[in-house]
């Protein structure tokens, strides 16, 4: 289950690959976008308006949860974290990536993000909803999930390219931790 899919850019590749996937999302507008572009790539994805609380409500369990760039966002944090464990069945990864809380993170994600680059529409992120690396590995824990990862996504804007690192986690993190 891909939590917070917006229009489906994680979830489209999760089919293509092979995998059964859920995608849920509370902003009602971005399932039709979902449901429209997977329709068009041909990709069967059972896309749903939702909540993580709400899909734990209905009894829903899945072997992954793919969290990204959502945690920031909701009202609490650890409560939302609760939720992914407990849409997870036994043995079940949860993959969270999220935004460090720095002045760095703040310039990069903020500034850069939403006023330069105009990747983000102005006011998507609150810079003191940024959850640190090791807060991040303390909500989790306190969710009942056991850390087991966690890397740092980092720009290089003259090559204009992503790269996974071991120990910048300045600015975009990911983590992946299992529910025993």
């Amino acid at each position: 289950m891909d939590i917070g899919c917006g229009g489906g850019l994680l979830c489209e590749p999760m089919a293509r690959l092979g995998a059964t996937v859920v995608g849920v999302d509370a902003a009602e507008r971005n399932i039709p976008v979902a449901m429209a572009h997977a329709a068009q790539s041909e990709l069967d994805i059972d896309y749903r308006h939702g909540t993580a609380e709400a899909m734990v409500d209905a009894g829903e369990q899945f072997d992954v949860v793919l969290n990204m760039e959502v945690v920031e966002h909701v009202a609490d944090p650890q409560g939302y974290l609760t939720a992914c464990q407990q849409l997870l069945k036994p043995g079940g990864l949860m993959i969270c990536s999220t935004i460090n809380r720095n002045p760095k993170s703040f310039a990069m994600a903020i500034v850069g993000a939403e006023y330069v680059m105009r990747w983000l529409p102005k006011g998507t992120h609150e810079w003191s909803k940024f959850i640190t690396p090791d807060e991040l590995y303390d909500l989790i824990k306190g969710a009942g999930l056991s850390p087991v990862d966690r890397k740092g996504f980092v720009f290089n804007p003259i090559t204009w390219q992503w790269k996974l690192s071991e120990r910048d986690l300045s600015v975009n993190y990911v983590t992946a931790s299992i529910k025993q």
